[in-house]
């Protein structure tokens, strides 16, 4: 089986983005930003009256853009720090499984994934020529031309 790493990375964007626009969505619609900023204020961030709609804003509208794969990078990066910002501010001393850091340092390394390996193909960065991630060299299928072949002869003092 061949390796597919623009396949993988695409599946990481997908999941990491639907995860992110839906808790950003139940933070805002569902629970909504009083509830969500009261629980910002339990958690002792600093100003929750801005940072609470803030992050919500930042998870759904971040989510969907690294869903599509258009400014998946930054986003990504931004997600990240803000995955980092949970972990110490609501997470950190708690059980690992129960409430703990487990799911935000998954989600947090995910981000990263996203934002150093880049969205993957298919994507609407890829499409729009946005660089997806390092540049791939085309590999060679045999011999090289014999003009390559000459200047190679000539650099060595053959």
């Amino acid at each position: 089986m061949t390796r597919q790493p623009e396949l993988a990375l695409a599946l990481l964007r997908l999941m990491l983005g639907a995860m992110f626009a839906l808790h950003g969505a139940q933070a805002i619609f569902y629970r909504g930003l009083g509830p969500t900023t009261a629980q910002f204020k339990g958690w002792h961030v600093p100003m929750p009256l801005l940072t609470a709609p803030l992050v919500a804003t930042l998870e759904l509208t971040g989510g969907i853009l690294i869903f599509l794969g258009l400014g998946a990078r930054p986003f990504a990066f931004a997600l990240a720090v803000v995955m980092g910002a949970a972990i110490c501010y609501a997470h950190w001393g708690k059980d690992f499984f129960r409430g703990g850091m487990e799911v935000p340092l998954i989600l947090l390394v995910c981000a990263l994934a996203i934002a150093l390996g880049g969205p993957g193909k298919p994507s609407f960065d890829q499409m729009s020529g946005e660089v997806v991630g390092p540049p791939q060299k085309p590999q060679p299928s045999g011999p090289p031309p014999a003009s390559k072949r000459v200047a190679a002869k000539k650099k060595s003092g053959d």
